[in-house]
């Protein structure tokens, strides 16, 4: 009796396949690390949490002194920018041409550090040096471009 029939003659049932149940598991990981990305994203850019970014004493001092922060004036800290442009033999400020004269008034009248950006668009030599003279004579710190 060994041709795999049993006693009436039928052929044998099919062999069950075992079908596991998939748990998830891969998809549950995935989704885990996609969520701690995302709070280290959060965490990093918002300044906020476990990182530090440099700024602050770290708490190592006895904390019965004051700090800088508290006893500088804002003003002091924020630089304003002024953008100036130097075309050929005339200076424009503020999308209008403006005298030399006229231009260091204003910027004496702003409140602040104030650092002026001089811009070259084919300025005269002496256009250029009439500025940073007068601005240097004036205590005003400027950013010329840099030669390329």
């Amino acid at each position: 009796m060994g041709n795999g029939k049993n006693k009436a003659g039928a052929p044998p049932p099919p062999k069950e396949t075992v079908v596991k149940k998939k748990s998830g598991c891969l998809l549950g990981i995935l989704l885990l690390v996609i969520l701690i990305a995302l709070l280290l994203f959060l965490m990093k850019h918002f300044k906020f949490g476990l990182f530090g970014d440099g700024e602050g004493d770290g708490g190592s001092g006895s904390g019965s002194g004051t700090s800088v922060s508290d006893t500088v004036d804002d003003k002091s800290i924020e630089e304003t920018v002024v953008d100036v442009t130097v075309l050929g033999n005339e200076y424009l400020y503020d999308n209008g041409k403006i005298e030399l004269a006229s231009f260091i008034d204003t910027v004496k009248k702003m409140d602040g550090k104030i650092n002026v950006h001089i811009k070259d668009d084919n300025a005269y030599q002496d256009t250029m040096q009439a500025l940073i003279d007068a601005l240097s004579k004036e205590g005003i710190t400027y950013t010329t471009p840099t030669a390329e």
